[in-house]
């Protein structure tokens, strides 16, 4: 399956799918407003003889609380009618979420078999476009199985509109089917097109030329019903998205304030013209029709004023007051930037006035974007000046510090993609310290943390001038004991919210350390993430949700230890995790995850356990881990993560082998494991790094024994998985040091075999990786110094190389 769209396409097809069990037309669908459609409108009702709600339901998405409320009547529907066929398929749509793709599958291929035998062209094309999704495939094969499929579910919608009957029943009228075809392309084969963004462009010319003109016949019979407010929704719905209506948006304001004026109180027919004209002024600023915008800016304002009698704006007021502002200043801004800057700031002082702070509706996020925006233009213009200016007049009516930083985090983040780190730093900077000087909740703690993340990114790039403990000591004090205890009068579950979001940004900070290759620090945060953690866990109701988040911060910090030298806090940490993964796996002994994270533990125990000489404990511990690794294999052998788990704790059971035929033994069990992944996944999705783990041991082992010739072989596999998973992530600190340990083994097998000049080569390629992680981190790098002398010894023994060896003793003595 390609990744980045199977779950955009769920979303979209799953909402088309909960509309139509709705449509399930009577025994005979003979149109119920024959000709002229007056009758529809005393009824609420379209020509196909759905009610509005219903037709607009289908055209809409259907939230989490919405779809868990609509599966238990849709199962009461079943019972009563098990030849529901659109039921059902909405009923298997809306499990989705809850089932695997090919359990989907075959529910579908089930309903699209039963289609065809009783001719039901209806379902058989929501059939063939609802299982899109569950196509396990890539490339050309996609895209032949996608496009098979979208073919003929247009071929079932052109027997719909020809008249063809469904299900032996009469067939629809040709309204009833416009509307159908309508409908389908509305919700599925349009949205389908955008979702999809790689597959045959000339089918979705096709469904384009379905959506129009489908969408202008069902939105001209509306039309034809005006005295009807229920059909309002339904026609708004379907005018906003026909996007090849070049006047679709006149056509929009136009049926907009038609409802209002029928509907003057109802607010999703205020809504409905606010966003309307707003549109309309944002496509005019775009076409460079300035005033035709600030006519609708004009309008927007009218919209904006307060009911009479009332001082405060509501919802809708604010929307219109901010859209008026920034239609406004988007319309100046091509010309005035500064004068822009201060309608949009005029626009954030009125809607603070017009709520009363109210921070529900009055964040002013559309005119604090629009005003980083208008900076961001002068940036890229190189008007540093009057971006300045903008940025000035924004902080200078922003009070609130998590909107100050708002707006200074995306105005940074302009600096930054034009190369100008220390503009962007700077900001960065001054986000964290007016938030660090205020109370904690959880919108200021997630800017906080997001500038911190920022600033972090760009100071690596340069880690000499960068203090890495100084940042993160400044983490550290942001979430002390002294600014909890601020904390304690919020109610305990918006206490745990915010804890636990602030240990998780502690962890993602860690984690970026580790990335880079800077340990030190991460120890701090680290620590004030498991305190902040434990006392969560220990909630009884709340325990099992909290667990896992511990163990995996258990599990960095045991290793931030141990990087550190730190064995037996080391070890503390990892009883720790392993005791929640022991309590997790009894409450769940038959869960992939249980057993898969109980192996790991396990084998991180027996690891530290090896390190404070505690041989006896650590074989215990490979042991337990092997024998939970041989259940996940058994229950889960189709999960490439069985695999990966079995191999580490071979791998483990390998190092803490005294002899060298039982370490080779444990080793090539790792290595037939990862073998045996690989032949079921195939080499694209197959994870080299385990192949490549194994391989360095085996390689290792033999070297050490004196088999050079052997250990080449196994460290040439080792290098070419290794180089692998580079190739997917070439900046990794991680990969990239292995890489160099792998190329320091290669260069003592060459060595050891007499073949010197390989020998030279590889010990260059591997200062030159050196090197690479130096400058990343800003200092030396284990075992840089030993290549270099490595690199001497050999050029010494090869010939006349004195220059050579004169430059890299002058490296060593800089290091």
């Amino acid at each position: 399956m390609r990744s980045g769209w199977r779950v955009g396409v769920w979303l979209v097809l799953g909402s088309f799918g909960l509309g139509l069990a709705f449509v399930s037309p009577p025994p005979a669908v003979a149109a119920p407003c024959p000709g002229e459609p007056t009758a529809c409108a005393t009824m609420g009702r379209t020509p196909l003889g759905l009610s509005y709600q219903t037709a607009l339901a289908i055209l809409q998405d259907m939230d989490e609380k919405d779809r868990q409320a609509r599966i238990e009547p849709l199962r009461k529907t079943l019972e009563a009618n098990p030849a529901d066929d659109l039921a059902r398929l909405e009923l298997i749509m809306l499990g989705a979420d809850d089932r695997k793709q090919a359990a989907i599958a075959a529910s579908l291929a089930d309903l699209l078999a039963k289609a065809g035998k009783v001719a039901d062209p209806v379902v058989a094309a929501l059939a063939r476009l609802l299982s899109i999704p569950t196509i396990d495939a890539e490339g050309e094969e996609a895209d032949t199985r996608i496009t098979t499929l979208v073919e003929a579910a247009l071929a079932d919608i052109k027997a719909v509109r020809s008249g063809a009957a469904r299900g032996g029943q009469a067939g629809p009228t040709r309204d009833d089917a416009d509307l159908l075809a309508g409908l389908i392309a509305r919700r599925a084969v349009f949205d389908l097109d955008e979702a999809i963004e790689d597959y045959d462009r000339d089918v979705g010319k096709a469904q384009a030329a379905l959506l129009q003109a489908s969408i202008e016949a069902f939105s001209a019979r509306l039309e034809r019903a005006p005295r009807d407010p229920a059909r309002f929704p339904l026609l708004v719905e379907v005018l906003r998205d026909n996007y090849y209506d070049a006047g679709r948006y006149d056509r929009l304001v136009e049926i907009c304030r038609r409802w209002a004026g029928v509907a003057p109180a109802d607010p999703k027919a205020r809504r409905s013209l606010v966003s309307a004209l707003a549109a309309r002024a944002d496509e005019r600023n775009l076409a460079d029709k300035a005033a035709l915008a600030l006519a609708d800016a004009e309008a927007l304002a009218v919209l904006a004023r307060p009911a009479a009698g009332s001082a405060r704006l509501d919802a809708i007021e604010s929307e219109a007051l901010v859209a008026s502002h920034r239609v406004r200043a988007v319309a100046q801004g091509k010309t005035e930037p500064v004068r822009a800057a201060a309608t949009l700031a005029e626009g954030l002082q009125q809607l603070h006035a017009g709520t009363e702070g109210d921070p529900a509706q009055g964040s002013g996020d559309d005119l604090i974007l629009a005003a980083a925006m208008l900076a961001g233009e002068r940036i890229d213009k190189q008007d540093a000046a009057t971006a300045e200016a903008i940025e000035t007049k924004l902080l200078s009516v922003l009070a609130e510090p998590e909107r100050r930083a708002q707006l200074r985090d995306m105005i940074a983040a302009r600096y930054q993609t034009k190369g100008e780190v220390e503009a962007a730093m700077r900001r960065y900077r001054q986000s964290m310290a007016e938030l660090a000087g205020v109370p904690l909740d959880g919108e200021k703690s997630w800017r906080f943390f997001a500038a911190a993340r920022n600033l972090f990114e760009l100071g690596r790039r340069d880690a000499r001038r960068f203090d890495t403990d100084a940042h993160a000591r400044a983490l550290i004090d942001y979430v002390a004991e002294p600014r909890l205890r601020t904390l304690e009068g919020l109610d305990g579950k918006e206490r745990a919210r915010l804890l636990l979001q602030i240990a998780a940004a502690l962890h993602t900070l860690a984690k970026r350390l580790e990335e880079a290759g800077i340990e030190a620090p991460r120890i701090g945060l680290l620590e004030r993430e498991v305190a902040l953690r434990e006392p969560l866990a220990r909630d009884p109701a709340e325990r099992a949700d909290r667990l896992d988040g511990l163990a995996n911060a258990y599990r960095d910090l045991s290793d931030a230890f141990d990087a550190a030298n730190r064995e037996k806090e080391a070890l503390d940490q990892a009883r720790k995790r392993v005791a929640i993964r022991r309590e997790l796996k009894e409450k769940n002994p038959s869960g992939f995850d249980e057993l898969s994270d109980t192996v790991w533990a396990l084998r991180d125990l027996g690891d530290e356990q090896r390190h404070v000489g505690d041989d006896k404990g650590a074989q215990a511990s490979y042991q337990e881990g092997a024998q939970v690794g041989a259940t996940l294999l058994e229950r889960f052998p189709d999960r490439g993560g069985s695999y990966e788990a079995m191999s580490a704790i071979q791998v483990a059971m390998g190092h803490a082998a005294r002899s060298t035929m039982m370490k080779l033994i444990h080793y090539k069990r790792a290595q037939a494991t990862n073998l045996a992944h690989l032949d079921k996944l195939g080499d694209k999705k197959f994870d080299q790094d385990f192949l490549a783990v194994s391989s360095i041991n085996i390689g290792d082992t033999y070297l050490e024994a004196g088999k050079y010739q052997a250990a080449l072989t196994h460290l040439g596999q080792a290098l070419e998985a290794s180089d692998k998973s580079l190739a997917e992530d070439p900046e990794n600190n991680s990969l990239l040091r292995r890489r160099a340990r792998i190329l320091d083994k290669i260069a003592r097998a060459e060595q050891g075999l007499d073949r010197t000049e390989p020998a030279i080569a590889t010990r260059r390629r591997q200062i030159e990786l050196l090197e690479k992680l130096a400058r990343l981190r800003g200092a030396a790098v284990e075992n840089q110094a030993d290549a270099y002398e490595a690199l001497i010894d050999l050029l010494s023994r090869s010939g006349d190389h004195a220059d050579e060896i004169a430059e890299i003793r002058r490296k060593v003595a800089a290091l």
